[in-house]
């Protein structure tokens, strides 16, 4: 198998030199760099198999340097090494074509997880077999060359020496797979040489050889997590079988290292791809909240507008009567007839007045203002009277009659009131213009009637149907009524039937949101040319 070349790429020498070291000790060819500049000269001079790069470099990006690394080498594999984990840059990373990601401070295990998929991933493009890297270690040198001779021409890679201090000393700077050991040697035995490899490098198999074997030597060899042991003289197909074993361990052991890598990775990912989802979640609802809050005081804006009028009439009245009062004392205080009563009776009118004309600004400001919502107990009755406080002039004026039918020994609810107030502002001024739309359509003789008098009727009583307590508040008009075409669509917003400029087609919309709010129901039943009924159930409970 070819010897497969590694480029490192980081800023931090430290870092660059702990990778290198790395890499050699697993038989990579391995080029280094400090910047995405010298990297990509290499990438253009070296036949890189596998790049490991920082995402945070001097000059560019690492991303960049993995798009542009691909893009002359398609068939290199990458891992990314980051030193903050962001969902972004690894699905980045991952979409450029990294086989992994790796967080600072890097973990020794992963590196190798990750160098040993995108190895794997090479040797299966280019259908190569694996060569496995033998250690023998005997302090009998004819020992030492007769097993390495013999292995080599069985395919393996075989490193010698003749102490167990040589033997690590080989460990620490190469890859090796299976370490064949003699037990009795000087200065430090095969089993203790075996614990020291192990606790370098957990993935490494061993084999123990001994001139004797005994309970006790047997227990020795589990407990150093010896893969097998054997006795001299060496049988060598006893010997060749073990080594075969312990590579198909080793195999095992790797692939389902490299399988948990993939499923971690994977873990990452979807976990990270969640929480970012959960934050976009919440940022979309904190949008949507606003932009309802946005629409319901346009909503509220509008109707006001609408009300305008009848508002204005609401205010003259009382201002007309302090101007009345006003004219008369000062014509009493000419005439010299000013007398200390009707001083105070003039006071007490004005007094009465501006009572009047306080309650109507104040009860305007605080609807058209509301900004927090405020859940309490609610006399929905109380809520129609205001709703008709503010739209009852401009219903006279345009020449509707209003028939009350409010059962006044209702319990009361919990809700928003002025939410409430809004839903029935909506309702009535949708009345007033269906019963506007009708007496347009008799004038221009597209609808026969004959002595037409336009009635709203609103009433609230408890529920009679089975299902849900509550109240429910029924809204008639004799209008022009809805076609079934338009039932449909009546609760979208933005949809209206009126003229362009007329309407804002947010009324139904917001006023089915406040009743959902209040886990209430609305319901419609109309029929085109003889009117409509609005529906409003609000629940008693909690």
């Amino acid at each position: 198998m070819s010897t497969k070349t590694v480029l490192v790429v980081d800023d931090d020498r430290i870092s660059r030199e702990q990778l290198e070291k790395e890499l050699k000790r697993n038989f990579f060819r391995t080029f280094v760099a400090p910047d995405g500049r010298t990297a990509l000269q290499i990438v253009a001079e070296q036949p890189i198999d596998i790049l490991v790069v920082d995402v945070n470099l001097p000059d560019m990006n690492g991303i960049k340097v993995l798009e542009l690394t691909k893009a002359r080498r398609p068939g290199c594999e990458a891992v990314v090494i980051t030193g903050y984990g962001n969902q972004e840059i690894a699905i980045e990373a991952l979409r450029t074509g990294a086989i992994d990601y790796i967080e600072k401070p890097v973990d020794p295990e992963e590196l190798r997880a990750a160098l040993g998929r995108a190895q794997e991933r090479l040797i299966d493009r280019e259908s190569l077999s694996y060569v496995n890297t033998l250690l023998v270690i005997d302090d009998e040198e004819l020992v030492v060359k007769t097993l390495k001779e013999f292995l080599r021409k069985e395919g393996y890679e075989v490193f010698g020496a003749l102490s167990g201090r040589a033997g690590l000393e080989i460990i620490e700077h190469h890859k090796v797979d299976v370490l064949i050991t003699d037990v009795n040697m000087a200065g430090m035995d095969g089993i203790e040489v075996l614990q020291r490899a192990k606790h370098l490098y957990q993935d490494i198999e061993g084999i123990l050889v001994t001139g004797h074997k005994d309970e006790q030597f047997a227990i020795r060899a589990v407990r150093a997590e010896a893969f097998d042991y054997i006795s001299k003289p060496i049988d060598l197909n006893v010997l060749l079988f073990s080594i075969k074993k312990a590579i198909e361990r080793i195999g095992l052991n790797r692939s389902r290292l490299y399988r948990n890598r993939e499923l971690k990775l994977t873990a990452e990912i979807i976990s990270k791809m969640n929480e970012e989802l959960e934050r976009r979640i919440e940022e979309r609802s904190r949008e949507l909240n606003l932009t309802q809050a946005q629409l319901f005081q346009t909503s509220k804006l509008a109707s006001l507008g609408e009300m305008s009028a009848g508002l204005a009439h609401e205010m003259n009245q009382p201002l007309g009567g302090i101007s009345l009062v006003a004219k008369n004392m000062r014509k009493l205080e000419e005439r010299g007839l000013l007398t200390a009563e009707e001083i105070d009776s003039a006071l007490n009118d004005i007094e009465a007045s501006v009572v009047r004309m306080s309650k109507i600004i104040k009860h305007i400001r605080t609807f058209a203002r509301q900004d927090t919502l405020s859940y309490i107990q609610v006399d929905v009755n109380e809520t129609i009277d205001s709703a008709l406080g503010l739209l009852g002039e401009q219903l006279r004026l345009h020449g509707i009659e209003v028939a009350l039918e409010l059962d006044r020994d209702l319990p009361k609810v919990t809700g928003e009131p002025y939410q409430l107030e809004q839903v029935w502002i909506n309702l009535i001024t949708n009345a007033r213009d269906a019963m506007e739309e009708k007496e347009k359509q008799i004038a221009e003789g597209a609808l026969q009637a004959s002595g037409y008098t336009k009635l709203l009727t609103i009433s609230s009583s408890l529920n009679s149907k089975p299902g849900k307590d509550g109240i429910v508040i029924h809204f008639h008009d004799n209008g022009s009524g809805i076609t079934d075409e338009d039932k449909d669509k009546i609760f979208h917003p933005f949809f209206t039937t009126k003229e362009v400029g007329r309407a804002t087609g947010l009324g139904l919309s917001i006023s089915y949101g406040i009743v959902q709010k209040h886990n209430g129901s609305i319901e419609i039943v109309s029929k085109a040319g003889e009117g409509t009924t609005i529906s409003v159930l609000v629940p008693t409970g909690d």
